[in-house]
């Protein structure tokens, strides 16, 4: 029998190894947050209701007074307005930050469900030592104007001024200095802060020594009262906090999703299912539990990828209850119904959970992630899966005639790119209208049109410019009807021939919410139009 050649030898050895590295490289791994999930069912979570001595030394560090054991001052104070159950970790660094704010200011913001005003308002409770000492603002969009004159004060006809709520809560923080107040402005992004405060008051919040002239009356900001200003974080606030807003009211305390917070829930609802019998034996199972839990946490996952960290959900949310394995649809629903509520550019669709889904039916392991498959997707994310395609085929045929194809290709993207460009920048600047710009870019997309109906242009590449193009029209679009809701507003409130105070700010509050939405030269158009004839207004009433 004769021997084997050297190369049949490599061959046989080669062979399997090759086999075991392509059987490696297409094996899915386990999610991370499948392992996650497991873990925190583990872990015990402590709530603020089984606390009570830490609670009552938290108490006593705020007020530097000494601890008594069995005082359950400060667990009254944290079950105020109704008993809750909060995760103590958490309320804890909360009320820290809160007790040693430089300025006596925070924001304390959260997304939809992670209980921003339900921490914030006991947290100020604690801070106060008393919920008497504590003034609660409930904000409500558009009430702007009626918030300052509740709240900060107002004049009668005769020109008297009378100090509202706000103003009044300070005389009597400063009579008793020997005391903490806290005042809490839910929803605070719901009206703007500069409105409510007032002009002179706003600006003489971002001093070290807040003092400012007021109704003809010297008001400052006393030092043993904290201000909380409660937001939410994420899309759908009236107002968008920014820099200017941190300056006056303190640093951005953002609240973190609490997957502890929903474990010690679920325990909680054990306690209380022995009348239900179904809901019992699912809060028992582990098993149901830990696929819950990783629902909750890959979904979050799921929308802070797609859309932004404050596009996620709390554990407090409506899906809380949703823990069951038949309740899954549901869950799914409510995500999508509260994510598509806040009109992305892109909806949320029950394809999107489909990975979750295969990861649950196949015990923790993701959906595409082998190594093969993560190859193939950065491929795909990059855009260099398809032009890999293309080249290499094109290549097989004729390298010459590839890379001219290529290059016209090329040639032609850059050319019309830079044209609709030019065009878009012509409308910022206001060389051309809304509707010359539009009828530009409709013209450039009929080319393009016609180069991929000849196949000077490859599909994709026309695929992907149009898409470039009608997203450059939605934006002129949108800028043209933000124009005309504008003059349509001050068309209505000119009717009488006199721009108001209260018209002349709701209007500057439209302009400053659309501020970075329409080019620049037309912002401080409308801004001097609106400036301009309220002082004419002005003018003419003296």
């Amino acid at each position: 029998m004769a021997s084997q050649s050297p190369i049949s030898r490599i061959f046989l050895f080669a062979l399997p190894l090759l086999a075991l590295l392509i059987w490696l490289g297409s094996r899915n791994r386990p999610d991370p947050l499948w392992a996650e999930s497991g873990r925190l069912l583990r872990q015990p979570a402590t709530l603020i209701s089984e606390a009570p001595d830490s609670l009552q030394s938290l108490y006593c560090q705020l007020h530097n007074v000494p601890f008594v054991p069995g005082d359950s001052t400060a667990f009254r104070l944290a079950m105020q307005p109704s008993p809750t159950n909060i995760e103590w970790v958490s309320f804890k660094k909360l009320a820290i930050s809160a007790a040693t704010s430089p300025m006596h200011r925070i924001v304390v913001s959260g997304v939809t469900g992670v209980g921003s005003t339900k921490m914030g308002k006991r947290v100020a409770n604690l801070l106060a030592g008393s919920y008497d000492r504590v003034l609660q603002i409930d904000c409500a969009p558009w009430f702007d104007v009626e918030y300052h004159k509740e709240y900060i004060g107002k004049e009668d006809e005769k020109g008297k001024f009378y100090p509202g709520e706000l103003l009044l809560f300070w005389d009597r923080c400063r009579k008793n200095p020997d005391q903490k107040f806290v005042v809490v402005f839910d929803n605070f992004d719901k009206i703007n802060p500069e409105t409510f405060f007032g002009p002179a008051l706003w600006e003489a919040l971002s001093a070290k020594k807040p003092v400012a002239e007021v109704g003809g009356k010297t008001v400052e900001l006393p030092d043993n009262c904290y201000l909380f200003s409660i937001t939410h974080y994420g899309p759908g606030s009236v107002v968008e906090f920014n820099g200017e807003h941190f300056k006056r009211l303190g640093d951005r305390c953002l609240l973190e999703i609490s997957p502890r917070d929903l474990v010690a829930w679920l325990r909680l609802q054990e306690r209380g299912a022995e009348r239900d019998p179904v809901k019992l034996a699912a809060l028992r199972d582990t098993a149901q539990m830990h696929r819950f839990v990783f629902y909750f946490l890959k979904t979050n996952q799921l929308l802070n990828r797609k859309y932004t960290d404050g596009h996620q959900m709390g554990q407090g949310s409506n899906i809380r209850p949703l823990y069951m394995d038949a309740d899954r649809e549901k869950f799914k629903l409510a995500v999508m119904s509260h994510l598509n509520a806040l009109k992305p550019d892109k909806p949320l669709k029950e394809r999107d959970f489909r990975p979750i889904e295969y990861t649950i039916r196949n015990g923790g392991m993701e959906d595409g992630s082998s190594v093969f498959a993560r190859l193939v997707q950065n491929l795909h994310e990059t855009g260099y899966l398809v032009e890999i395609t293309m080249v290499g085929t094109t290549a097989l045929l004729t390298a010459l005639v590839g890379y001219l194809v290529f290059r016209r290709r090329e040639q032609l993207i850059r050319r019309y790119g830079d044209r609709a460009r030019q065009v878009f920048q012509n409308f910022e600047d206001q060389q051309i209208s809304a509707e010359e710009a539009s009828n530009q870019l409709e013209a450039i997309k009929r080319e393009v049109d016609e180069l991929v109906l000849r196949r000077s242009l490859g599909y994709t590449e026309g695929l992907y410019f149009l898409a470039f193009i009608e997203d450059m029209v939605k934006r002129i679009e949108f800028a043209r009807s933000i124009s005309e809701n504008f003059l349509e507003l001050f068309g209505a409130f000119m009717e009488d021939d006199m721009l108001t105070e209260g018209e002349y700010l709701k209007l500057k509050q439209f302009l400053q919410s659309m501020r970075h939405k329409i080019p620049t030269d037309v912002y401080d158009q409308f801004n001097l139009k609106v400036e301009s004839t309220y002082a004419a207004t002005t003018a003419s009433n003296q």
